[in-house]
């Protein structure tokens, strides 16, 4: 049987009358005279050719083929007003696309989508992360978080957003902290230093600031992204130099741990940057949420931190991402 040819003005009536028990019930639930709705029954037991009630008295009964009729068209109705409901449902939704480097999106970003979407949950967030040496694709996404300043070369990018400044410290594994402690900075030559080529000079940066000039670093582990180095740090296979403050919740959770939280020295600073002059409500929203969690994060109990200011926009040349 082909679905044009299904009478769905008299199944839905039959479905109305097999539900509210009558014909002046699903005349009344219908907006239709008495007679409209008995017209449109006798019309689908002709086309079936079979009876689908029988009288009782005053009541109307459903005969054996109208009770599995009455099942079925009832289920089949009530499926295509839940999908009608969820397609008008859709025209509240809203979509923000944002891009990000690999190792921010992984323990700054993602964390937050879900708490985001939690509070929202008319908007769904898409996440897209970039890998080193990748440019920012602002034509194919509503955000895009650059670590340095981005190389601009669109007029129709927005106003950017600061987020924060990196704050770098030692960070490693507490199973490892509880085999080797670091009771001061010149202990870490205890522990195997792991770097990322992504950010080589991290180490080398720290040991001079914390004054330790002694060439006693040979070998360790090196790794092509720090997000594979953070790993390698949980694992225990040693210690790194990286953001503590975008690795904050891995340090809350116990998973890394930053044994001297007040060596610190700042890093480059992270933007969000909106993929067009006029941003539309919902992106908005999102990006000022994301600008007080920052602003948040910052204003929580922490140790000492030293971030500076972050530089003006330089327009000329492109950081990398991490």
């Amino acid at each position: 049987m082909k679905l044009r040819d299904l009478p769905l003005v008299s199944l839905r009536t039959f479905a109305v009358v097999a539900e509210t028990g009558g014909a002046g019930a699903a005349a009344d639930a219908l907006g239709v005279t008495h007679s409209a709705v008995s017209k449109q029954v006798k019309l689908l037991e002709r086309w079936l050719g079979q009876a689908l009630f029988t009288l009782e008295g005053r009541r109307l009964v459903l005969t054996p083929f109208g009770l599995v009729l009455s099942r079925e068209v009832g289920r089949a109705l009530e499926d295509i007003a839940g999908a009608c409901a969820y397609v008008q449902r859709q025209r509240e939704r809203r979509t923000v696309t944002i891009e990000a480097p690999a190792t921010f999106a992984m323990y700054w970003l993602l964390p937050r989508v879900n708490r985001y979407r939690a509070q929202n949950p008319r908007t769904d967030v898409w996440v897209s992360t970039r890998m080193t040496g990748q440019l920012p694709n602002f034509s194919a996404h509503d955000l895009v978080v650059t670590r340095g300043e981005a190389a601009v070369t669109s007029s129709r990018l927005s106003e950017r957003a600061l987020l924060f400044r990196e704050d770098l410290a030692v960070l490693t594994s507490p199973k490892l902290l509880a085999r080797k402690p670091l009771a001061k900075a010149a202990d870490v030559k205890s522990h195997h230093l792991i770097e990322s080529m992504t950010r080589p000079q991290e180490w080398a940066a720290w040991l001079k600031h914390v004054g330790i000039t002694d060439a006693f670093v040979a070998g360790g582990h090196r790794f092509d992204h720090l997000f594979v180095a953070i790993q390698a740090v949980k694992d225990g296979l040693g210690s790194v130099v990286a953001p503590q403050n975008v690795l904050r919740e891995a340090i809350a959770s116990h998973d890394l741990a930053s044994p001297f939280p007040e060596l610190n020295f700042p890093g480059e600073c992270y933007f969000c940057y909106g993929a067009a002059t006029s941003v539309d409500p919902a992106t908005q929203k999102f990006r000022d949420w994301l600008v007080q969690e920052a602003r948040s994060q910052a204003k929580a109990p922490r140790a000492t931190q030293r971030t500076g200011e972050c530089p003006r926009p330089v327009k000329s040349s492109s950081r990398r991402s991490r």
